[in-house]
């Protein structure tokens, strides 16, 4: 029961980010849940906590993903890294992307630790990468700069500013990052290789 009240209340947090952005209320996310707002702060004491709930709830999200892909049989080694490079949170249809850098200017801290992250969260990809390069189909390079690239560039496709400029959604600027990455990768002719993008 518990379980499925924090479910519902990170659910509606991500809806009224989406709709309000991050100066919505937790009167206004209260009455998007049908919940009193005494059943809510028995989960979180204060909008900074819900924030860091789901944040944590995201990235316990992607890890959990980022397994499955990792250990799943069927795929192939450059499958797999693809997927890796293209795993969105699970709600992500309910999420607009331009809104998250808004939590950089009222919960920097938040924002850090989302960036951390994303930096730090890279073990199974750079393990694929070094077989895939050992294996030959993977173009040999070196790991701490390709790791350093990886970061920068994941961390822009956060940046609101940058989206709304060039107006181009996350998911088509991920799907671009991803096409451009595979292509500076991947050793030969995609197909000889064992790999065609995903669609």
């Amino acid at each position: 029961m518990q379980e499925e009240i924090v479910e519902r209340i990170i659910g509606g947090a991500i809806e009224e980010f989406k709709d309000v952005g991050i100066r919505f209320t937790m009167d206004s996310l209260s009455r998007r849940l049908g919940m009193s707002k005494r059943t809510i702060y028995e989960v979180v004491s204060s909008k900074k906590e819900l924030f860091e709930l789901v944040v944590d709830h995201t990235f316990a999200d992607v890890k959990n993903q980022q397994r499955i892909i990792f250990e799943n049989d069927q795929m192939s080694l450059l499958e797999k890294i693809e997927h890796l490079f293209g795993i969105v949170p699970s709600y992500s249809d309910r999420l607009d992307y331009r809104r998250v850098a808004e939590i950089r200017h009222l919960f920097p801290g938040l924002y850090e630790k989302i960036i951390r992250n994303i930096n730090n969260d890279w073990d199974r990809t750079i393990v694929l990468l070094e077989e895939g390069m050992n294996a030959g189909v993977i173009k040999k390079k070196n790991m701490v700069v390709l790791k350093a690239l990886l970061c920068e560039v994941f961390e822009k496709l956060l940046d609101g500013e940058f989206l709304i400029a060039n107006q181009i959604s996350y998911e088509v600027a991920l799907k671009e990052t991803i096409s451009i990455i595979m292509d500076g990768l991947v050793v030969g002719d995609r197909e000889d290789a064992g790999w065609t993008e995903r669609k």
